[in-house]
């Protein structure tokens, strides 16, 4: 027969007395810290689509983006509107100080235009007197008027371009051109006065057109009235009545004709006789031979003097359209420089934002991730705790006394206890040092511990080497309490003739097992370190038939038989009538019946290879195979 191997029931991981140390409380695994953190948030762990999208464990990369994403968005909403209205009024405010520029390019175009105009309509006049034949002294007068056209020409800022422009004035050059030659053909082809006045109003309607296309309404904000009137002043120049003109610059200007009136205050007679040369000329009275020069200089220096006043009136009105145009450019420009300003603060300020969301969301990560370690190792230590508590306590009564319920002393009808102690034991401790002994117990006990976790029973206690187990209480089960006590003693004593004592070598470790049924009270006594106890003549009983015990066998009352034999499948045999017998009869005068001995049950050596298999290997299990099956030493 083969020889079994020792087995040491110490190496298994027992539930009291192994500790876990700190660092392996703390160290944990991703996976951990996220169901850890998941449970923290409340998180479900099947999460919906909105839950992906919006929501995160706050220690994963992906979920601290998320919860900056979420703060950011927060944060940055109210600065990107106010910086998106920012920019709209910057936009207006550049808007509006590049159009206020260009209206006062325009205006000085205007300026020089109206000068222009004012050159061509001197030179008609003067060309127009010297073709009439007065006198040959005209051409004095015509003379000195060509380099004022030709100056005011040059100097015009800007020359106009476009499709519409006729290609004798597409270019300064080319109008000059165009004029010098009209000039030197002015004797050759002996123009008429008709003829000239057509040429020059020609030209003059052209750059009228020019000062049209110049200036227009959209294009000169909220002076545009003021340009308009400007406008007015400088046709009115090139117009038989003036009165009407300037009626209609003052509809669009009340300071046009206010520069206007003040001007023409300087010369009040000028007017009148402006209005009696033009009602004679009208009359058309006279003839080549009664023309006189002197009557045409007069008429010319009158309508010079007139002339003058309109360009005293065009020059005023255009300070002051240039005054407005600079204080609202200057306005606009404050805006533009306190808007950069505004825009420089938001640039300065956004990456700050930014920086300061992101390492606020880094501390809230690692707050979570030390929460995280904290409420794992609290529920760890919980779980020893309670684990602790309910070797202690039987389990649905512990959990009475965590929610300060009042735990009261509950009596059982049916329930079968179980007490065993170690045969020889005082001897064994006369041979054993204490750390032997308790190294011995430490064993036998594990392997208790580990067999009775198989049958619905429950241990009450230990008290040196007495073990006391039930069954029935505090969990009630029916009929099966006898039968699960009687199917555990016959596991426990088969498994404890393996345990071999390694400081006693050739000694075997033999115990006592007593079994009876009957009811019982059970109840929590003490509060500091309480203790489940089972009081009531069944302990007594159950005590005296483990004392009265022989070694290696199970002494069973009649009650508990009784309760066996009913369910069927165990061996029993029934105790001699010898003096121990009698003995336990007469200590108890209310019990009745026999003792006996329970043997064995079916199926007991089956249940107990199969639970082996997992954790021993063929070898361990010491069977041997032989005809007829399997045998195993015990």
């Amino acid at each position: 027969m083969n020889s079994c191997k020792r087995v040491h029931p110490s190496d298994g991981e027992g539930i009291v007395g192994r500790s876990t140390s700190k660092a392996s409380i703390l160290s944990q695994s991703p996976s951990e810290l996220n169901v850890a953190i998941m449970d923290m948030l409340n998180v479900r762990q099947t999460p919906t689509k909105c839950d992906i999208l919006c929501r995160g464990n706050p220690i994963t990369d992906a979920g601290k983006r998320k919860q900056m994403i979420k703060m950011l968005s927060v944060v940055m909403l109210p600065v990107l509107v106010i910086t998106g209205m920012t920019a709209n009024t910057f936009a207006i405010a550049v808007g509006n100080y590049i159009s206020s520029s260009n209206v006062r390019q325009l205006l000085v175009f205007s300026i020089e235009l109206g000068a222009l105009l004012r050159s061509i309509q001197f030179e008609r006049d003067m060309s127009a007197l010297y073709v009439s034949n007065i006198k040959p002294e005209t051409k004095d007068f015509l003379l000195q008027r060509y380099p004022d056209t030709d100056l005011a020409v040059q100097n015009l800022s800007n020359w106009p371009k476009g499709d519409d422009i006729i290609s004798d004035m597409e270019t300064p050059e080319r109008f000059l051109s165009y004029l010098n030659k009209h000039r030197y053909q002015l004797d050759v082809y002996n123009q008429s006065v008709e003829a000239e006045l057509n040429f020059y109003s020609n030209i003059i309607l052209v750059l009228l057109k020019w000062l049209y296309d110049s200036v227009s309404e959209s294009s000169t904000g909220s002076v545009w009235k003021d340009v308009v009137a400007y406008q007015e002043i400088i046709v009115a120049k090139n117009q038989d009545r003036a009165n009407v003109t300037f009626e209609s610059a003052r509809f669009y200007s009340q300071i046009a004709f206010d520069i206007y009136n003040a001007e023409l205050a300087k010369n009040p007679n000028v007017s009148e006789r402006i209005e009696e040369f033009r009602n004679r000329i009208k009359a058309n009275n006279y003839s080549r031979e009664s023309a006189s020069i002197k009557e045409a200089e007069l008429w010319f220096d009158n309508m010079t003097i007139y002339q003058g006043v309109l360009t005293r009136t065009q020059n005023a009105l255009a300070l002051t359209i240039d005054k407005s145009l600079a204080k609202e450019s200057q306005e606009e420009l404050k805006s533009v420089i306190t808007i950069c300003i505004v825009f420089g603060v938001i640039l300065i300020v956004c990456p700050l934002v930014v920086f300061a969301v992101y390492s606020l969301t880094s501390d809230i990560q690692k707050y979570s991730i030390s929460i995280a370690n904290s409420t794992k190792a609290l529920n760890k230590e919980k779980q020893r705790t309670d684990m602790l508590l309910y070797q202690m306590l039987p389990k649905s009564i512990a959990e009475m006394l965590k929610r300060r319920e009042q735990v009261d002393a509950e009596q059982y009808n049916e329930s079968t206890i179980f007490l065993s102690d170690i045969v020889g034991f005082t001897a064994i401790c006369a041979q054993s040092s204490p750390l032997q002994v308790i190294d011995l117990l430490g064993n036998v006990y594990t392997t208790f511990d580990e067999r009775i976790d198989v049958h619905d029973v429950y241990k009450v206690e230990t008290i040196g080497d007495a073990y006391m187990v039930v069954s029935g209480v505090p969990k009630h089960n029916g009929k099966r309490h006898a039968s699960e006590i009687a199917t555990m003693s016959l596991d426990l004593l088969r498994n404890v003739k393996r345990i071999e004592i390694s400081h006693l070598p050739g000694i075997r470790l033999k115990i006592r097992i007593g079994i009876h049924s009957g009811p019982t009270v059970a109840g929590v006594i003490g509060t500091k370190m309480p203790r489940f106890c089972l009081f009531g003549e069944t302990v007594r009983i159950a005590s005296k038939m483990e004392s009265r015990g022989k070694a290696n066998r199970i002494q069973i009352s009649q009650a508990t038989r009784d309760l066996l034999l009913a369910i069927g499948g165990f061996d029993m045999e029934e105790r001699e009538n010898d003096v121990v017998r009698r003995e336990i009869l007469n200590a108890f005068p209310g019990m009745t019946g026999r003792t006996y001995w329970l043997r064995n049950v079916d199926g007991l050596n089956r249940r107990a290879s199969e639970h082996s298999s997992s954790s021993e290997t063929e070898d361990e299990s010491c069977c041997t195979e032989k005809s007829g099956g399997k045998f195993c030493t015990i």
